[in-house]
């Protein structure tokens, strides 16, 4: 098996914690530079992840986190999401996606602080949806380390690490991120420049 990506992505780090304790080959991308053009012949939305298996003839090169996912939870014989887990990663990478586009926006020069539209929406969607999982990690839910918390921990570390939003006032997810680092692959994989 092997997983392209680069060391900072959220997405390819949920990957990277899960297969932590499985062999497989990990190659680093840089989608801004040299491996660029390579990309675009594989992926032609120019995204990582990817994922293959080479000891599988019949599956191609998967271009996407959850697809990857489901291929390693079968192989690895890791139990079905259910639907309630299924909105729960929805949400997390609806909220991931709102982060990275602004990112990008902000690299590109863009000031997101304005109040228009379309940043004032992607604030007010992270925003709810760290407020929905602070609400049900206080709960007690989410205990489980599963593809879910993972997610749920890749993200939180990757917004912090970029500098993308306030957690002060989270306490659960503050606690949550805290507990959570022990976990095999969690300190292997923390994003670095």
């Amino acid at each position: 098996m092997k997983l392209y990506g680069s060391i900072t992505s959220p997405y390819v780090r949920r990957l990277r914690i899960l297969l932590a304790q499985t062999q497989y080959e990990f190659e680093a991308v840089n989608i801004f530079g040299e491996s660029r053009e390579a990309l675009k012949e594989i992926n032609p939305t120019l995204k990582i992840p990817m994922f293959e298996d080479a000891s599988n003839p019949n599956l191609p090169i998967l271009l996407d986190s959850n697809l990857a996912y489901e291929y390693i939870s079968e192989l690895l014989d890791i139990p079905a999401l259910d639907w309630s887990q299924k909105n729960d990663l929805a949400l997390i990478n609806s909220c991931n996606d709102s982060l990275v586009n602004m990112m990008i926006l902000t690299r590109s020069g863009v000031d997101t602080s304005d109040d228009k539209l379309y940043f004032n929406i992607q604030r007010e969607r992270c925003a709810s949806t760290f407020h929905y999982f602070n609400k049900k990690i206080s709960d007690g839910k989410l205990q489980d380390w599963n593809y879910i918390t993972i997610s749920l921990f890749v993200l939180i570390e990757w917004a912090g690490f970029r500098n993308l939003f306030d957690f002060s006032s989270y306490e659960s997810i503050l606690k949550f991120v805290e507990e959570n680092q022990h976990h095999v692959g969690v300190s292997e994989t923390a994003p670095s420049e």
